[in-house]
């Protein structure tokens, strides 16, 4: 994947009030390194109210926040792990809220490169153990090394 992915876009102990907050938080930190407009964060928070990106993974849920490529100058992945989960609405169920821990938010160029990065986040969190390995990190440095080798990123 030809994601930029680093310290700053991650962050570890988030305490924040709800999804939106989350969003704008990880948003804020990549627009701040060039890599989406301003407008990326109210472009993935509309994009959020009409297809939500939560997942009922086990043992806690994951969300995959996103907009379209025309806000994005270089492909990112943001990463926030809560001290406290937020709602998000589930993806299959829109009508459900799920209480997520953990939201990878993506930033990508290209609609096939978004696919293949849900889908390798897809894959890796479909496994519970490696959810709860990532949450056992315990600090920036270790979550991001984390990440790094278990998405191959270099």
């Amino acid at each position: 994947m030809a994601l930029e992915f680093n310290e700053t876009l991650i962050a570890f102990d988030l305490q924040a009030k709800n999804a939106k907050e989350v969003i704008d938080f990880l948003a804020k930190r990549m627009c701040a390194q060039g890599l989406v407009t301003a407008e990326y964060a109210a472009q993935t928070w509309a994009r959020e109210q009409h297809h939500p990106t939560g997942l009922p993974t086990r043992p806690f849920c994951i969300a995959f926040p996103h907009a379209d490529a025309e806000g994005v100058h270089r492909s990112a992945l943001g990463v926030a792990v809560l001290r406290q989960p937020v709602t998000f609405q589930n993806m299959a169920d829109p009508d459900e809220g799920l209480e997520v821990s953990i939201v990878f938010m993506l930033a990508n160029r290209d609609p096939e490169e978004q696919i293949h990065t849900l889908r390798n986040l897809a894959e890796l969190f479909g496994q519970p153990e490696k959810l709860v390995e990532m949450r056992e990190q315990s600090t920036l440095q270790e979550v991001e090394s984390w990440l790094r080798r278990e998405l191959r990123l270099g």
